[in-house]
């Protein structure tokens, strides 16, 4: 019997491909994807690290390309997919754009020992919104996960000693 991927599976995957060119480039393995219409209108890699700017989130990046490519900051009609839950930078400029429908791979309690844990998560932002997305979340977790095993040490930036 053969097994058929659903759309958010296909596209996830495209996002996961973004995510492992992220790591092939020396940063952190994540990844999105925005499809309007059935339609790909960019997948984007993680490139906070390797070019030294806390906003080169792939999700931040995504929203920015898909703007320009479309020609506007209405993305209503547009689904973006995240291989992790965006952070609330990210999701204040998935929300900001009005993007329909928000899919995730695996949450930050997944990988608890690499994400800090959040008191603001993307459905309470999503909450306190003009429009309510459709957001969806564990397409294909055991897949990104995978794209972490080998980090032992957190992301996030820490302040400086004073």
């Amino acid at each position: 019997m053969q097994v058929v991927e659903s759309h958010d599976e296909a596209y996830m995957r495209l996002a996961l491909d973004a995510a492992l060119n992220s790591k092939k480039s020396g940063d952190v393995p994540f990844g999105a994807v925005v499809i309007r219409n059935g339609d790909i209108i960019t997948a984007t890699s993680n490139s906070e690290h390797t070019d030294h700017d806390v906003t080169h989130h792939a999700e931040l990046k995504a929203v920015s390309e898909a703007s320009n490519i479309l020609g506007t900051r209405n993305l209503s009609d547009c689904t973006i997919y995240s291989t992790v839950e965006p952070c609330p930078m990210c999701a204040g400029a998935i929300f900001h754009s009005c993007m329909r429908k928000i899919v995730y791979g695996m949450s930050r309690d997944d990988l608890s020992h690499l994400f800090r844990e959040r008191q603001i998560r993307l459905w309470h932002l999503a909450e306190d919104w003009h429009y309510k997305p459709e957001i969806v979340g564990g397409v294909l977790k055991r897949d990104v996960i995978e794209t972490f095993l080998g980090y032992k040490q957190p992301f996030r930036v820490v302040p400086a000693a004073a």
